[in-house]
C-alpha cells in the first residue's frame, strides 16, 4: 500500500489511523473476511505509530507485545484503562476502584455502558470466557439493548450499541429494524456521520455543521456490517427467511 504516512492526508484518516479501537475493528473484520487490504490498513497502525505502537497496541494485533507509557495519567472513570487491562491484564493491573467500576453490573448508562461493554468483550475475548463474566456481559447487554429500543437517533451511539452487542455474541437482542435503520443512514460514500439530522448522541447537543463521513461512526458501522456477513449469517437467515 505504499508510503503510510500517504493515508495521513486529513484529520479523519489520522484519527483512525492512531485510535487502537477503531483499529481492533479494521483488524476483526480482516480476519473475518480475509481481505488482504483490509489486513494491509491493520498493519498500518505499527508504522504510522512507529514512534511506540506498542502502548495499546496488542488491542490490534493480540500477539505483539505490550508496553504501557507511564506519562498517562488515569482516574477511576476513565474507560481507556479498562481496554489495556482486558488485552493485558497482568501488565496493567487496574486500581480497586477502577477495576469494581468495570465490573459494576449497574453503574453505566448509554455511551458509559457501551464503552463497559466494549471492555469486558476484550476481556473475554484475550483471557477466556467464566460464567460470571458471560452473566455481567448479558445483564449489560440487555440494559444496551432496551436504551436501543427507545432511542430512534441513528447517531454514532446507535451503531455503537448494535456493534457492541453483536460483538459480545447477544445477537438475540440485535433487532432487525435497529439494523435496517442504520443501513438506510449510510452515506453514498460508504460512511456514516456521527450526527442525526444535527442532532449527537448526547442529550441536548447538536452539530449541524457535519457534512461528511466521519471515521469512529464508519468503522463501527463496518465492524457491524462484517461481523453480521461473516460471523453472524444465522442472524440474517433468521430476520430474512
Amino acid at each position: 500500500m505504499g508510503d503510510p504516512t500517504m493515508f495521513l492526508i486529513n484529520e479523519e484518516s489520522a484519527a483512525l489511523l492512531q485510535n487502537a479501537v477503531l483499529m481492533h475493528m479494521v483488524a476483526d473484520c480482516a480476519r473475518a473476511s480475509s481481505d488482504e487490504r483490509l489486513q494491509q490498513l491493520a498493519a498500518l497502525y505499527f508504522s504510522v505509530n512507529a514512534a511506540d505502537p506498542y502502548s495499546m497496541g496488542r488491542l490490534v494485533d493480540r500477539n505483539r507485545r505490550f508496553k504501557w507509557l507511564s506519562h498517562h495519567e488515569w482516574s477511576a472513570e476513565d474507560y481507556q484503562p479498562w481496554f489495556v487491562h482486558a488485552v493485558a491484564p497482568t501488565e496493567y493491573p487496574l486500581s480497586a476502584e477502577a477495576h469494581a467500576n468495570m465490573f459494576s453490573p449497574d453503574k453505566y448508562r448509554t455511551g458509559g455502558a457501551t464503552h463497559q461493554l466494549f471492555a469486558l468483550y476484550l476481556y473475554r475475548n484475550y483471557n477466556g470466557a467464566t460464567p460470571d463474566l458471560d452473566h455481567l456481559i448479558h445483564h449489560i447487554s440487555v440494559r444496551i439493548a432496551s436504551e436501543a429500543s427507545i432511542d430512534f437517533r441513528v447517531t454514532d451511539l446507535y451503531l455503537q450499541r448494535i456493534a457492541f452487542l453483536l460483538a459480545a455474541g447477544q445477537i438475540d437482542l440485535v433487532r432487525r429494524r435497529w439494523v435496517e435503520r442504520a443501513l438506510a443512514a449510510q452515506r453514498s460514500d460508504g460512511g456514516w456521520l456521527v450526527s442525526w439530522h444535527g442532532w449527537l448522541p448526547s442529550p441536548f447537543r447538536f452539530r449541524f455543521e457535519e457534512e461528511s463521513s466521519t471515521s469512529h461512526a464508519t468503522v463501527q458501522g463496518m465492524w457491524m456490517v462484517y461481523m453480521l456477513k461473516y460471523r453472524y449469517p444465522q442472524w440474517i437467515e433468521k430476520n430474512y427467511q
